[in-house]
């Protein structure tokens, strides 16, 4: 079925869907000028739905985007309950800026693809999306990134996240047998842990209602940060 078909709501879901795969993508496989380009030591990301790609200054995709190259990004999502969800973007690669490596000696290079095509399929259905629809910034706050957020958070803040806990709670820190985070939206997120009384849940409702992804890191961290009510 194509989007042409769909209007309203059906049409916003299937953008989000789209932008939701990537945001968190479980693969990604790229063709530049239609041959195969590995992606071993490049870095995905995004803007506003127009992927990144972070390399070697030296390497054959910065090559490819000083010349303005075409390329076909696949990307497969990682998005829970939307297992086969796939996304396929199509355009024109460009270089963005250089940015310093804090790990090694080498320079990199932050690629972008400009889409002109995007293809997506979900749950079987390929749809051919307009542009305007994908690219639009009501989708910042995709599920995808929602997801990534709360992985981030799990990877790199955990213990950040541990000290608030017993903190406000006055729980001693060897004391708190888990912590996570869940169900984050751009109105709160919901904050679970264990200690020696048992299991405990919490909603942390923002002040505000996020509308971007600035906006949400900001009421995250501070919403973490603040006493439990």
């Amino acid at each position: 079925m194509d989007l042409s078909s769909l209007v309203g709501p059906a049409s916003y879901a299937v953008a989000a869907a789209a932008r939701s795969i990537l945001a968190c993508p479980a693969t990604a496989d790229l063709e530049v000028d239609r041959l195969p380009l590995p992606l071993d030591d490049v870095v995905l990301g995004e803007m506003g739905g127009r992927p990144t790609l972070t390399c070697e200054a030296g390497s054959p995709l910065a090559r490819a985007a000083a010349a303005r190259s075409v390329a076909r990004l696949g990307l497969v999502g990682a998005v829970r309950g939307r297992a086969g969800d796939a996304l396929v973007l199509t355009g024109r690669l460009g270089p963005l800026e250089t940015a310093a490596c804090a790990s090694c000696d080498h320079e990199h290079l932050v690629v972008g693809l400009d889409p002109a095509a995007a293809l997506v399929t979900l749950a079987g259905h390929r749809h051919q999306l307009p542009l305007a629809d994908y690219l639009s910034p009501a989708h910042q706050l995709n599920r995808g990134y929602l997801q990534r957020s709360l992985e981030h958070v799990e990877e790199h803040h955990h213990d950040d996240l541990r000290r608030s806990v017993a903190a406000s709670t006055g729980t001693p820190l060897d004391d708190l047998v888990a912590v996570r985070l869940r169900e984050l939206d751009a109105r709160g997120v919901t904050l679970e842990w264990i200690d020696p009384g048992g299991a405990h849940q919490v909603r942390l409702r923002f002040p505000r209602r996020a509308s971007s992804t600035v906006e949400l890191g900001r009421l995250l961290r501070e919403g973490i940060a603040a006493p439990l009510g």
